[in-house]
């Protein structure tokens, strides 16, 4: 519940401030199948639907739903006129899909599914899938935002940034899963920003400053001490903010 309450305050600004996560959808669009075994199939952990029309575009005949655990998120793609008859909203948890068994003819996931238990989500995600259904994610991976870990690790031994799953685990979760032939590829994509500031503030708008284990306020200290030791790391181009990225394809046998 508490992931929810920073994706759902964070509905208005995503959209505006989750450059790389909005690249790496486009990127993860263009992969999409010509034709699926089934019209039907699931943006799961939409958020604000920035898929939408391009979705409708590449599988026109297609059913699809918009999954997220954030009914302000489902909003903000209702007002930004995102949601039509072919692109319904579903407000419900990845890992409990009121769904039937074998009802999707694809599962698309951008961004979204890092929150989650990679077993529980992928067996959901195989379940909901028809037989010759196809998977299509992408996830941050453990290893994101190493320099905000490392700068922090400095100053204290406190939770800052989450810890996401790896490779590894995904691929393992595939496989229990069922998906014999999941394909997994790892891009690192390096951002740049002009303070740690920034890049704060751009983890609070797009929702992703959640910390698990996180309790009480950071002391103004202890943020200045993390921010000198973040500077070390400048580079030519500005502050760098490294994302490790899988993208994962399978097919439901």
């Amino acid at each position: 519940m508490h992931i929810n309450r920073h994706f759902s305050r964070a509905a208005r600004s995503y959209d505006a401030n989750a450059e790389l996560q909005l690249a790496v959808g486009r990127s993860l669009v263009q992969r999409l199948p010509v034709e699926l075994v089934m019209p039907t199939a699931l943006d799961l952990g939409c958020a604000t639907a920035p898929f939408a029309r391009a979705q409708q575009q590449a599988l026109p005949d297609v059913l699809w739903q918009g999954v997220d655990l954030s009914s302000a998120m489902l909003n903000e793609a209702a007002e930004r006129g995102r949601l039509n008859d072919a692109y319904q909203p579903l407000c419900a948890d990845a890992e409990a899909l009121p769904l039937e068994n074998g009802s999707q003819g694809l599962v698309f996931s951008c961004f979204a599914l890092q929150w989650c238990d990679p077993g529980r989500v992928m067996a959901e995600v195989h379940r909901v899938l028809a037989p010759g259904g196809r998977l299509l994610l992408a996830v941050p991976l453990c290893g994101s935002l190493q320099e905000l870990h490392q700068s922090w690790q400095a100053v204290n031994q406190r939770p800052h940034v989450n810890r996401l799953p790896s490779l590894n685990e995904w691929q393992d979760a595939a496989l229990r899963a069922g998906f014999a032939d999941a394909e997994l590829q790892q891009q690192v994509m390096v951002e740049y920003y002009d303070t740690v500031k920034h890049i704060a503030r751009r983890l609070k708008a797009t929702g992703a400053d959640h910390v698990n284990g996180a309790s009480g306020l950071t002391g103004k200290q202890a943020w200045q001490a993390m921010v000198k030791e973040y500077e070390t790391r400048r580079t030519e181009q500005g502050l760098p903010l490294t994302w490790k990225v899988l993208f994962l394809e399978a097919e439901k046998q």
